[in-house]
């Protein structure tokens, strides 16, 4: 159906939301297509060469995109369609939309973004077989990462996959960093909401620096290669719990020890303490019998000088 579709989207590709272009790697978020297709081909089309139309599942994805098409004057296409009177609006992840920013909604079934419309208010539902150009979305990083387990050569990470990214064949790219750069692919074999990767055999470090991106690999029929479109990464750190359970061991066996040297000292201690103590005892006995003999030879003197008064003072 898309003879030069490929072509198409080398040369008229806008990055409306994209970090670091790089030579058959093109890191992004959103894609802004310049060729007006109907709402089915412009999917069909985003599914062959991204992930699928975009998805603004709140207003804060909204107004970003609203502001990243600001200068244009046209319709996209979002992945936004009416599923039934029962079910209402949803997106093509199968989230319903959760916030009313209609310009109008008629009987149509089919959302567009109208960058022209100078309110805030820029969401037309339009008949489906109408040609318009069409945002496009790339893969989406996991949000949050939960750290299941950490230790000094090894650290257990896990995610939940979004309904979006559950929609297509995706890997990830994990970067752990210490004094050097590892890079493993964890493919998503599909079928499952949650994710979990064991990365093992680590160089035990203080921490560990951990990007983690989504990819998606599509065929580049000008170039003959795969285009690889990967998202922006998330990134953590992660101290090992064993460094910390070691430092504690550590400080328990500084105590300890301590403690030892202080038992070990006991025994020449008191023994030394007893030495002065029979020390200070005999010092004072002494003390107390000098001052005893000093009281008897005092009285003896003043016994002496009674006996003998006359004496001294016929003398005189």
């Amino acid at each position: 159906m898309f003879a030069y579709e490929t072509q198409i989207l080398q040369r008229l590709a806008v990055l409306v939301v994209c970090h670091d272009l790089a030579v058959g790697q093109i890191l992004s978020h959103n894609f802004q297509l310049q060729r007006p297709m109907s709402w089915f081909q412009a999917r069909e089309f985003c599914q062959r060469h991204y992930v699928d139309l975009t998805v603004l599942s709140t207003e804060e994805q909204y107004f970003t995109l609203l502001n990243a098409t600001a200068a244009n004057k046209v319709s996209f296409w979002l992945g936004l369609q009416h599923q039934s009177t029962f079910s209402g609006w949803k997106w093509v992840n199968g989230e319903e939309l959760s916030y009313s920013q209609w310009f109008r909604e008629n009987d149509a079934d089919c959302a567009s973004l109208e960058a022209m419309l100078k309110e805030d208010n820029k969401l037309l539902a339009r008949y489906c077989d109408e040609p318009h150009m069409f945002v496009c979305q790339g893969p989406v990083s996991p949000q949050p990462v939960a750290v299941d387990s950490v230790g000094s050569d090894h650290v257990i990470l896990s995610w939940n996959i979004s309904a979006f990214m559950q929609m297509t064949p995706h890997s990830y790219n994990v970067t752990t960093c210490t004094n050097k750069c590892d890079t493993l692919v964890f493919p998503y074999t599909g079928g499952s909401a949650f994710m979990s990767i064991n990365i093992s055999y680590l160089t035990s470090a203080k921490e560990y620096f951990i990007e983690i991106s989504a990819f998606v690999r599509r065929p580049d029929n000008v170039t003959g290669r795969d285009m690889t479109l990967r998202s922006k990464p998330t990134a953590l750190q992660v101290k090992p719990a064993s460094l910390a359970d070691s430092g504690s061991q550590h400080n328990v066996i500084i105590v300890i020890l301590k403690s030892l040297k202080l038992v070990s000292l006991a025994p020449p201690l008191w023994i030394l303490y007893r030495i002065l103590k029979k020390c200070e005892l005999k010092s004072e006995s002494e003390s107390e019998s000098v001052h005893d003999v000093s009281q008897v030879e005092l009285s003896a003197e003043e016994t002496i000088v009674e006996l003998f008064p006359q004496k001294t003072r016929g003398v005189g």
